[in-house]
């Protein structure tokens, strides 16, 4: 689609509140890492290059998960001073004048079709930036994106935001489209003055002239992954939209909420899943099979009309 544009991907976080030995961006969501999620999703935007920060413990593994896809390098943030100054880390491998798309590695059902609208909308414009935004039902704990009427001003993160700017349901997704000499430009010009002592991405749109915002009507596709009640509840969605993937395909299924299926499974049309059922890995399902109660199918290869009960 792109021939100048570059995908930055932040995957540096500490993963503290998952409570894991094994950092949150590769525990997996339908048989991929959460990394890979939001990779593939960058890939729509064909970009020159994908770029994915890391930190300094988590590096060896994001290169050798994201070894098997081309263009993409892992570069490292050695001290963690925030998501503006892990963007800076990326300067070095991106031209003048190309445009810059920065994503959350956390966030794994972020669409490719919402990327591309924001890609256009940008090109579309003499705009600085678009920001993906989204009204959702809890906001706690989100960046609240401040308006006047439709001139964006500014993101304030939780910690910071008054009483009142925390009742603004439309918050920040982490998901942003930069032009890139305006967004190195203002990223020189941030300070680590919040609460938290980093230098926070959102504050270069103090620096920027024109700020669009994009708002997606699916506010479950910008969910980020901290806890593991999130990793369930994103699990939950991602298995939602797989399955009825395959019920748009001709495939049945009795009790979908009672199946789990992975991104990588193929299953025929007029196909039946029975409830229990759970297909895993790279299996494979033919048309007019009908598959029993509670059978566990890994990288099995199931021909056409098998009855399997």
């Amino acid at each position: 689609m792109a021939s100048n544009l570059y995908a930055v991907i932040l995957a540096g976080g500490q993963s503290r509140r998952i409570k894991s030995k094994l950092p949150k961006v590769f525990h997996r969501i339908s048989g991929r890492t959460m990394i890979e999620w939001v990779i593939e999703s960058a890939k729509t935007l064909d970009p020159v290059k994908i770029i994915v920060v890391g930190n300094s413990t988590n590096h060896a593994l994001l290169r050798e998960v994201t070894s098997r896809y081309e263009k993409v390098s892992v570069i490292v943030q050695e001290v963690p001073r925030g998501t503006g100054d892990a963007v800076r880390y990326a300067e070095s491998e991106i031209p003048k004048g190309a445009v810059v798309y920065v994503g959350s590695g956390d966030a794994p059902l972020i669409r490719g079709g919402t990327l591309r609208e924001m890609y256009e909308k940008l090109l579309s414009s003499d705009a600085d930036a678009v920001v993906l935004t989204a009204e959702v039902p809890n906001p706690e704990g989100y960046g609240r994106v401040i308006r006047e009427g439709d001139r964006f001003l500014r993101i304030v993160e939780h910690r910071d935001a008054t009483e009142e700017e925390r009742k603004v349901r439309e918050v920040n997704a982490g998901f942003y489209m930069f032009r890139a000499d305006r967004l190195f430009e203002a990223l020189k010009r941030i300070t680590p003055e919040n609460a938290q002592g980093e230098y926070y991405l959102t504050d270069v749109f103090n620096f920027m002239e024109r700020v669009l915002v994009h708002r997606t009507d699916d506010w479950e596709e910008i969910l980020g992954v901290n806890t593991r009640r999130q990793l369930a509840e994103v699990e939950r969605i991602m298995q939602r939209r797989i399955k009825e993937g395959w019920m748009d395909e001709g495939v049945t299924f009795v009790l979908p909420e009672t199946v789990y299926v992975e991104y990588s499974v193929k299953i025929g049309r007029d196909t039946v899943i029975y409830p229990g059922v759970s297909l895993l890995g790279d299996t494979v399902i033919g048309e007019d099979c009908v598959i029993g109660p509670g059978r566990v199918l890994k990288d099995e290869r199931v021909p056409d009309g098998t009855v399997l009960l």
